[in-house]
């Protein structure tokens, strides 16, 4: 006996395939875009982190701190194009020593996603861990969200030697690894897509 497909499985695989080959089309038109423009929008990119302080709170320490990212043309025309671009957030607490390396206390990762919304004419910015999510009007908002760290937890005190030195890193930065397959290998070969702040040491202290 032959088996009969059912429409809405059928649509629901042709628009599974569009949304596919959409993806697939935009991500290769902003290649060639990219491979046409002037180097020196290269150029338009930073990260600067600023304002970061640290607070012991219940016996655990928090932090804050200000990002301020500035994307370029490429970055912003795949936004408008329907690519999400995450940032990851890396927070490291090591024990400083003499006469040896430093050791690795607490190793924190965070993952945010900046996308547009054509629907609502917006910007979403998303935290990939908790699935919590804001709603923007404007880049310059949108931007202001991303870079906002406030009250992060970092590590409890049961975890320091009391008589120890700590100090924290941070850095934050573009993942190419969730862009789509063109544009990874593009950032493989320029630095259209590259985005990435330098390590940030500071004591951890009040």
């Amino acid at each position: 006996m032959q088996a009969l497909s059912h429409p809405a499985s059928a649509a629901g695989s042709r628009d599974t395939g569009d949304r596919l080959w959409q993806a697939l089309l935009t991500a290769v038109l902003l290649v060639s875009a990219t491979c046409l423009a002037p180097v020196s929008h290269a150029q338009e990119t930073d990260i600067v982190i600023r304002d970061i302080r640290t607070e012991l709170k219940d016996q655990v320490w928090y932090l804050s701190a200000r990002v301020d990212y500035q994307l370029n043309r490429q970055m912003l025309d795949a936004l408008q194009n329907g690519i999400r671009l995450t940032f990851s957030l890396q927070v490291e607490v090591n024990q400083v020593r003499n006469w040896l390396p430093d050791s690795e206390v607490v190793a924190l990762q965070r993952e945010y996603e900046l996308s547009w919304q054509p629907l609502s004419r917006g910007y979403l910015v998303r935290d990939t861990g908790s699935d919590a999510q804001t709603a923007h009007s404007t880049l310059f908002a949108a931007l202001h969200e991303l870079g906002t760290i406030s009250d992060l937890p970092l590590v409890d005190t049961s975890l320091l030697d009391p008589d120890a030195r700590y100090e924290i890193s941070l850095r934050t930065l573009l993942d190419q690894q969730s862009l789509p397959a063109p544009l990874r290998m593009l950032a493989f070969w320029n630095d259209d897509f590259s985005l990435e702040s330098d390590w940030h040491q500071w004591p951890l202290e009040e």
